[in-house]
């Protein structure tokens, strides 16, 4: 595979470089998209029609989720947004959704090219793919498909964006490999931290030009609309109660076995706090079925295992925000994360968090200044952040409030969907300034 891929890289190399020849520069840098948006105008022009690669629901999956409230966001400005989706037949499939085809199923070969057909029947101005190794990726290939997707796109001079989900600042060499080539093929990748595109050149060996950082978006709320958390705790059987949450796929990176182990100490003195564990191993995770025994075993074992109450399952977005309210307090003890949807969501509904300092966790809680940091492996300090929070009202309220501001400033969904437009508005106006590709490239079947 990671032979195949260099070659495809070198050929793709040669093409761009007959694509450059006669064609003036484009400066993409210079339109900075990482800052507010509020001098952007989004409005100009005709509506975009794109076309989004991506899970969606019903699938119960953090970025089906991401990706219905950004195409939400974009529509409300009046773009097209088509989506090309998983077949999804276990929770029942898209047939009902409008502009939603269910067409991948990764099990068949050249699942690529039944995307790419369609996209090329839809006729969209811009592709988006949003790309996790595992949402592609069939025997442990790192999703090779995609890149063919991507280079079928290149030449058909469709215009193309990715996002990244999972970049991390240590990249292992197929996903190096992976993400340089993509870049290779594409007119924009996103990711969500600007620590991601700081590190990636010393994990692909040189400096990348088209990466753009564009934050997870969340729900944007003013302190008023905030659900009744006494009331959702009453209802609950919470009443009283401080709630700890620790909420989303359980895999071992997010080590949630910190926060048991710890947990006795906490009720030492803070004797009305519970611990909440939500979410599931991660549907076809061999990873996340490993770690499922390991942390279950953990709170059956706990001296407190009373003051911890387990909610397990796939969540609808509706039952997540109903579990995420419950909480006055959430920990993501991580030990890597590129950037998380659960912190962005928790910052949408006023939640502060304590989090491990690494990466997008870190970014995050130092940029909203809503919560916590603690060092990875120190269960001592992850403690005391704890009780901290647990004990001072003023403090909670204090983070809750800043989470707020940050999610109604930074990263709501009408400015996230905002720096999608332009960035496909740039992306469109790149592939215009090509000069037309090398003759007898044929991509048609057969």
């Amino acid at each position: 595979m990671v032979i195949y891929l260099q070659i495809l890289r070198c050929y793709v190399c040669a093409l761009n470089a007959n694509l450059r020849k006669g064609t003036p520069p484009v400066n993409l840098e210079s339109r900075n998209i990482m800052n507010p948006t509020k001098d952007l105008d989004t409005h100009d022009g005709v509506p975009l029609r794109i076309c989004m690669v991506t899970p969606f629901p019903p699938r119960h999956d953090g970025i089906a989720t991401y990706s219905s409230d950004l195409i939400g966001a974009m529509e409300r400005y009046g773009h097209t947004v088509y989506v090309i989706s998983h077949t999804d037949e276990q929770v029942g499939g898209h047939e009902s959704q409008t502009n939603v085809f269910g067409i991948i199923d990764i099990s068949k070969p050249d699942w690529e090219r039944v995307i790419f057909d369609k996209i090329m029947d839809l006729k969209p101005d811009v592709v988006h793919i949003q790309h996790e190794y595992g949402l592609y990726a069939n025997a442990g290939d790192y999703g090779i498909s995609i890149i063919d997707l991507l280079f079928l796109l290149f030449v058909a001079r469709v215009p193309a964006v990715i996002t990244y989900h999972s970049v991390y600042s240590t990249l292992s060499r197929e996903e190096a490999i992976f993400t340089s080539l993509s870049l290779d093929t594409v007119d924009a990748g996103i990711v969500h931290e600007e620590f991601q595109k700081i590190f990636l050149p010393a994990n692909l060996g040189r400096i990348p030009n088209n990466v753009y950082v564009i934050p997870h978006g969340a729900k944007a709320v003013v302190a008023e609309d905030v659900p009744d958390v006494r009331e959702a705790k009453r209802q609950a059987g919470y009443e009283g109660k401080k709630v700890v949450l620790c909420v989303g796929w359980w895999e071992p990176n997010k080590r949630f076995e910190d926060v048991v182990t710890i947990w006795p100490d906490i009720l030492e003195k803070a004797k009305n706090a519970v611990l909440i564990i939500a979410g599931d191993a991660r549907p076809g995770s061999p990873s996340g079925l490993y770690y499922k025994p390991k942390l279950l075993k953990a709170i059956r074992e706990s001296s407190v295992k009373d003051q911890i109450r387990v909610i397990t399952g796939a969540f609808t977005p509706k039952e997540y925000d109903s579990i995420l309210n419950l909480a006055d307090l959430v920990v993501l003890p991580y030990d890597r994360a590129s950037q998380s949807g659960n912190l962005a969501h928790a910052f949408a509904l006023g939640k502060p968090a304590v989090v491990t300092a690494v990466e997008g966790l870190k970014a995050e809680v130092e940029a909203s200044q809503a919560g916590a940091t603690v060092p990875l492996g120190s269960l001592e300090d992850l403690k005391a952040a704890l009780l901290l929070l647990l004990r001072n009202n003023e403090l909670r309220e204090l983070f809750s409030q800043r989470a707020l501001e940050y999610v109604q400033k930074k990263i709501g969904w009408s400015i996230v969907a905002q720096k999608h437009i332009l960035l496909y508005k740039i992306a469109v106006q790149k592939e215009r300034m090509k000069v037309t590709p090398t003759a007898g490239l044929d991509i048609s079947r057969g």
